[in-house]
């Protein structure tokens, strides 16, 4: 069996959302840090439920985007 393109597209297309979830929480502020830290532990350790899970009900919890200065 040889290795294709399409191989890493399908491991990649399920992780999507869980790399955009951990940028939103990571990039937006919560009410408290506890539930910024619950969500980003549970989608990191839960990665293709978490991510979707956080997409459809924590999103919604996130109040406004920080802005980082570096």
């Amino acid at each position: 069996m040889t290795f294709a393109w399409w191989h890493v597209l399908i491991w990649l297309l399920p992780m999507l959302p869980t790399f955009w979830s951990i940028w939103h929480i990571w990039t937006h502020a919560f009410a408290d840090y506890q539930t910024r830290m619950t969500w980003l532990v549970f989608v990191v350790f839960v990665p293709v439920i978490g991510g979707i899970c956080y997409i459809i009900s924590g999103r919604g919890k996130a109040l406004k985007s920080i802005k980082r200065s570096s």
